[in-house]
């Protein structure tokens, strides 16, 4: 029999619960009391021991050069929980920012705006900064891309194909053009002689089941680097429009589908639960990798074979060099902080010179400058080094551009698509539609995915916050959400 509390009862009740809940987010939130420091920084460790030992050492430089004394605090699952900090109004005075997460936060109204400080400053040149790196930090109040700055750039890292030179070799087969990517069809080609056209005998049987020794040609797909040099695109540029039922795109998708499925020279998505593309490239079970320049160090370190780098396969059209996106991360400085000129200086030291050069010399990321001092360095530094082929890292920062994490401030659009994309890659082929299909039956799921979360772009207003993605992914899904995630965070520390 259930007892039927009194309102006094019930209010004492969710009183109790609330102050149960409150002691618990507090204790999920860093609490600073000391003040052997001047300024706190909050960062990730995405970039594991090696990005978080190298903002290390140019805090310790900058402190040897200003004075300032900087306390760097590494969050796990940062982008989860730097979201609850907004919300608790628990912010540092500098903070990391990735890129994808850019308009998410800066729509909150924590960071600082940068344009005035930048304007004097007698550091930062922004007419010799690769202009994806600092463009993507720019918000006009509405869109990303454009308008005031709210944060400076700590590095930009392009994307390139890594590729295991002593595999090629092995399997005869030539080494990529150092300068002009492979069409997808070459690359394909020349990706199923490690495997379905081995010289050793094919490693996929008659029943398409890959044997032991297969290889894959490459690790992972990414469609970006083929959608855009193939000229076509997911949205329009206002964002209003779906385009992935465009004949360029169907293309790509058809190609992807086939390479997958029936060239096996890429694994299907699905394996990617188990194991990782980067670690297909180390264990030589594929033999090209894309990713950003951030990975150099560590296969600087760990690979046990020959390595160097190519441009990503891209269509031959006129959109050729836009074959894929660069990554960054930039930091700001909070708005209420007490020390905001200090903050500044702390922001504005990464982005100098000064500070890209010691990223740079660990292989890291290459510098944010392109004038020809600072690649001259570059060379210099990069003299004797893998990969050999360094100029490819420039061509590629010179023409990508952010990934799709910057169209809208809210990726749900993207990450139904990338789900519902799933079923292309079906191992019962009964159960999978051609692409032609597929986009053709997404395209309304995705714009009304974008209709509901941005009404505002199509002539009306939030009516109310519970609907906005930008308080709904950012900040109010902070109390369960947060605590859920602080249990797996302490069950993964060793």
């Amino acid at each position: 029999m259930f007892r039927v509390l009194t309102a006094k009862q019930i209010t004492a009740w969710m009183a109790s619960i609330a102050i149960v809940v409150l002691c618990m987010l507090i204790a999920l939130f860093p609490h600073h009391e000391s003040s052997d420091y001047d300024l706190l920084l909050y960062h990730w460790d995405n970039g594991g021991s090696t990005e978080t030992n190298l903002v290390k050492e140019v805090c310790n430089e900058f402190t040897k050069v200003t004075g300032i004394k900087v306390k760097v605090e590494i969050i796990s699952s940062y982008e989860t929980q730097f979201s609850n900090f907004i919300a608790a109004k628990r912010v540092p005075d500098v903070f990391l920012v990735p890129d994808g997460n850019f308009g998410q936060w800066v729509s909150t109204g924590v960071m600082l705006d940068l344009t005035d400080y930048v304007a004097t400053s007698t550091v930062i040149d922004l007419n010799s900064i690769w202009p994806s790196a600092i463009n993507r930090y720019r918000y006009n109040g509405k869109t990303m891309g454009n308008g005031n700055i709210y944060c400076l750039p700590k590095d930009i890292t392009p994307y390139v194909m890594y590729y295991n030179k002593d595999l090629f070799d092995k399997y005869q087969v030539p080494y990529p053009d150092r300068s002009t990517p492979w069409a997808p069809e070459e690359a394909t080609y020349y990706w199923r002689q490690f495997g379905i056209d081995s010289p050793f005998g094919s490693t996929v049987t008659a029943k398409g089941k890959l044997k032991d020794n297969h290889i894959y040609g490459l690790a992972k797909f990414y469609p970006e680097s083929l959608i855009w040099s193939n000229g076509a695109d997911y949205l329009s540029a206002d964002r209003t429009e779906v385009l992935i039922d465009t004949p360029e795109f169907i293309e790509v998708f058809a190609y992807l589908q086939k390479s997958i499925m029936e060239d096996y020279v890429a694994p299907p998505y699905s394996l990617f639960a188990s194991t990782s593309e980067k670690s297909l490239f180390l264990n030589q079970k594929a033999a090209c990798y894309i990713e950003g320049r951030s990975v150099t160090a560590d296969l600087r370190r760990t690979a046990t074979f020959d390595w160097d780098i190519a441009p990503i396969p891209a269509y031959d059209t006129e959109y050729q060099n836009i074959n894929g996106w660069s990554g960054s991360v930039g930091y700001a400085v909070y708005k209420n902080s007490e020390k905001k000129d200090e903050a500044y200086q702390l922001v504005e030291f990464f982005t100098s010179k000064h500070g890209q050069m010691i990223m740079t010399e660990s292989g890291f990321s290459i510098p944010l400058y392109n004038d020809e001092e600072t690649i001259k360095k570059l060379y210099e530094v990069e003299a004797g080094k893998r990969p050999k082929n360094t100029p490819e890292y420039l061509r590629a920062a010179q023409y990508q551009k952010a990934g799709l994490w910057q169209y809208l401030p809210s990726i749900r659009w993207k990450t139904k698509f990338d789900t519902d994309s799933g079923v292309l890659y079906s191992s019962d082929p009964s159960l999978r539609p051609t692409a032609e299909q597929f986009l053709q039956d997404e395209k309304n799921i995705v714009l009304n995915i974008i209709k509901t979360d941005f009404p505002e772009l199509f002539n009306n207003e939030i009516k109310n916050t519970a609907t906005n993605p930008l308080i709904y992914d950012g900040i109010l899904r902070f109390s369960l959400a947060a605590i859920t995630d602080n249990k797996k965070r302490r069950g993964r520390i060793a």
